[in-house]
């Protein structure tokens, strides 16, 4: 099984303030985030003050959000992704990855293509509880 890193998510109390951060140290250029939209699992904040995404030239992420604490219950997961942060490992088999999951009785939220255009994406902890979403792209 193949894998990069696909993103970083960062939480942030205020998202515009973290785009000048970035943007002025760093010289990167927000882009617009491409939304899912098909409403699977429920709601998200999807405003310029929720979330912001920057990407490099290789496909490479971050995601600046803020967190709510209702995203969980809202969306039927079981795990939140945003209020810490996560990292996100993209994988050209996402069912072999939650088969082994599944079989190192890791808990895992299978939470489908609800938030990210083209991407089916799956959260778990590791064991240190660092919240790892999973992804792989699907037409």
């Amino acid at each position: 099984m193949s894998w990069n890193l696909h993103h970083v998510n960062i939480p942030a109390h205020d998202v515009r303030a973290m785009v000048r951060f970035y943007n002025a140290v760093f010289g990167m250029k927000e882009i617009q985030f491409p939304w899912s939209g098909d409403g699977e699992q429920g709601q998200l904040e999807t405003g310029s003050d929720f979330v912001a995404l920057f990407e490099d030239g290789n496909g490479r992420q971050i995601h600046i959000c803020k967190p709510t604490p209702s995203l969980p219950w809202d969306n039927e997961l079981r795990v939140h992704p945003v209020i810490n942060g996560h990292i996100a490992i993209q994988v050209d088999d996402i069912q072999g990855v939650m088969r082994r999951l599944g079989e190192q009785g890791m808990p895992f939220n299978d939470a489908g293509t609800w938030s990210y255009k083209g991407f089916h994406q799956v959260y778990t902890y590791d064991p240190s509880m660092n919240v790892v979403e999973i992804n792989q792209r699907v037409e």
